[in-house]
């Protein structure tokens, strides 16, 4: 009884601690290299996020990467989305938060 006592307080102990962040509070952050793009052009996507442990760039044409800076080349003129996700670590579960900006591509 005693031996199941300790090991019931041993994994309560695990699971109320285990919950708590190993880094600061987070914030997803970028900033667009060009606020007017042409078609063709280059954009870089430069990510300025706090106390994360990775991230992952959505581009408008639905591609994912995963480096810490991105990039991308409107094809055509429009309105075109990128989301940045970041995500702390907590020892149970992931905590994860996002940025959306927009930008217009325009014909040079």
């Amino acid at each position: 009884m005693l031996r199941t006592l300790i090991c019931f307080s041993f994994l309560a102990i695990i699971a109320f601690t285990s919950c708590t962040k190993k880094t600061g509070s987070k914030k997803a952050c970028f900033n667009i290299s060009n606020a007017s793009p042409k078609v063709g052009d280059t954009l870089y996507f430069l990510n300025c996020s706090e106390n994360y442990k990775s991230n992952l760039w959505t581009m408008p044409d639905g591609t994912i990467q995963a480096s810490r800076h991105a990039s991308f080349v409107a094809p055509a003129a429009g309105m075109y989305a990128v989301r940045l996700t970041i995500s702390s670590d907590y020892v149970l579960f992931v905590d994860t938060t996002n940025v959306i900006k927009t930008f217009t591509s325009v014909v040079p």
